[in-house]
């Protein structure tokens, strides 16, 4: 029998992101992967600005640049007829309202991208490997997770044997289609099935339609192929999402010579050369699991919550319950906080996946009027009407739809304006108070720590780059007693404290007005950059020591 600390159940970005963070608070962990590998067929691509924020805490932002396409690429949504045929219309988000582009320049060191998922994950998997914390376990099945109370068995089986794992804790990053959730009778919530879909993985030269004009996305809109064209790499790496019926059809019924002829229908070419990869299918829902923990074992990524595409937000999400729920078990694991703290991990992030399945499913919605949805095939008719003026409506109107779906591509609040805390969301509410340029105007107890622009040792870096893995107390010029009050509260609690003045300086001779630190005040920020605390919220040293007592036994509240 193998011992560890944390069995990660799945090697997706979301499994191998709980490894990292885990092994950056110095808790070993073995990661379980039914598959071989990383699965080359990419399916996500969107990596949103709090995600790169993520992964530049990880060391693993450059990496992933280096794979993702250009910004020329993410700026524009194009719809056409087919991909080498009529323009109908556009979104181009540089174009945008002057003051919305400020906001994301300024509310971030980073800037959402779009990579193709298995080079995220072959990055956070080159991380983890690095970092050498993590025993990477691929082909290995988990079978069973039993909790016995003051620790878990998970037996899993591989090709050269059969054997039970025992473990404080388990984490199920197996997916949507993962057993573990309802092996412990964890139910999900939300709508019916909202629709299925055809992931057409394929290799194509593409070039002579995108090179000069290319686009995150491209929708072509019309009755032979109807579907969207995401390109992965900006080169030959595509893939192309169709209408899919699981009544009716299966996989097998798509051999790759009728998917390439798919593709050459969408693209409007006969004779183009396509190399088709893979074909999967998958179903669109907005549900999310009831409870996020069952004992020791909890739910993360896709096996928490599925949204549909339409905002990008299920990979990230994920991601974000890594750095969550990674910390909070390194926490207790590591003795410096109660078991009841892990109860927090649910009550912060179980609201964030509710409201970005609302989000998700409006936006879907409201794609209709744009030619994509179930009226789809209607929309391309008239659109191909042999009578002009039919055709020429269909157009005005798919035209006029098509500017109203930007908040769909531009929801920088959706990213990164989540408030962990009770009453959030509250009537749809989303974000915490933005500045015109996209700052925080003040240190908001739950939210994520503003970023600015600073100075230290002579190098510019960002106020996220000042947080270790541990909480970080950053304080004014004139702000020692607050300094002197944590030093005494935080013993044998990994923690650091940042002087403004002495340690960094603003870059723009402001101030760090952002975090609304006063010279004698001070701010308190977890390992996972939420604000904990800030001397805004009550006088006197004990309010601190109360604030911390108070996050470490978060659970109990909750």
């Amino acid at each position: 029998m193998t011992d560890t600390p944390v069995v990660v159940v799945g090697a997706g970005p979301v499994g191998l992101a709980t490894a990292l963070v885990l092994g950056r608070h110095g808790v070993r962990s073995v990661v379980c992967e039914r598959y071989s590998g990383v699965n080359p067929h990419p399916r996500a691509h969107i990596v949103n600005t709090r995600s790169m924020e993520l992964l530049r805490a990880w060391g693993v932002t450059d990496a992933v640049l280096k794979d993702a396409v250009g910004p020329e690429w993410t700026h524009n949504i194009r719809w056409k007829q087919t991909l080498s045929g009529r323009d109908l219309g556009r979104i181009n988000l540089a174009e945008g309202p002057a003051e919305d582009i400020l906001r994301r320049i300024d509310a971030s060191p980073e800037a959402l991208t779009s990579c193709a998922q298995d080079r995220v994950q072959q990055h956070l998997l080159d991380a983890v490997l690095a970092q050498g914390m993590a025993t990477l376990r691929y082909d290995t099945t988990v079978l069973d997770v039993t909790d016995r109370g003051g620790d878990v068995e998970v037996s899993v089986e591989s090709a050269q044997r059969r054997e039970t794992i025992r473990a404080r804790y388990a984490v199920a990053a197996d997916g949507a289609t993962g057993v573990i959730r309802d092996a412990f009778g964890i139910g999900l919530e939300g709508p019916p099935v909202l629709g299925h879909q055809l992931n057409i993985y394929f290799h194509a030269d593409l070039s002579p339609w995108t090179s000069r004009d290319p686009a995150l996305l491209v929708w072509a809109i019309n009755s032979v192929s109807p579907g969207v064209f995401i390109g992965m790499d900006g080169d030959r790496r595509w893939t192309f999402q169709r209408s899919f019926d699981p009544a009716t059809e299966s996989p097998a019924d798509y051999p790759p010579e009728r998917c390439a002829q798919i593709i050459r229908d969408a693209v409007g070419v006969d004779e183009l050369d396509v190399e088709i990869r893979a074909v999967g299918p998958w179903t669109m829902a907005a549900r999310t699991a009831e409870r996020y923990r069952s004992g020791r074992v909890f739910l993360a990524g896709d096996a928490a919550h599925q949204f549909p595409p339409t905002g990008g937000l299920g990979m990230n999400t994920g991601l974000a319950d890594a750095d969550n729920l990674a910390w909070k078990l390194a926490a207790v694991i590591n003795g410096w906080a109660p078991e009841d703290l892990l109860d927090s991990y649910e009550s912060e992030r179980r609201p964030v996946a509710m409201d970005n399945a609302r989000h998700s499913v409006s936006n879907a919605l409201q794609m209709a009027d744009a030619g994509i949805g179930p009226d789809t095939g209607t929309i391309a008719a008239c659109l191909e009407s042999p009578d002009p003026e039919v055709a020429a409506e269909a157009r005005r109107r798919l035209a006029a739809a098509i500017p109203v779906q930007r908040p769909h591509f531009d929801a920088l609040n959706q990213e990164i304006g989540y408030v962990y805390g009770p009453g959030w969301p509250a009537d749809g509410a989303t974000d915490v108070p933005l500045s015109a340029t996209g700052s925080c105007l003040s240190a908001v107890r739950g939210a994520r720590l503003p970023h600015a622009w600073v100075e230290r040792a002579d190098a510019r870096v960002s106020t996220l780059d000042l947080l270790i893995p541990g909480f970080t107390l950053i304080v004014g010029p004139a702000g020692g007693v607050w300094a002197d009050a944590f030093a005494a509260v935080a013993e044998g609690v990994p923690s650091h404290t940042v002087v403004v003045g002495r340690d960094v300086v603003s870059t723009d001779g402001t101030g760090l007005d952002q975090l609304g630190i006063p010279a004698d005040g001070a701010v308190l920020v977890r390992p996972d950059g939420h604000i904990a605390w800030s001397s805004a919220e009550g006088a006197g040293e004990d309010s601190l020591s109360a604030a911390l007592y108070a996050l470490l036994t978060a659970g109990r509240a909750a």
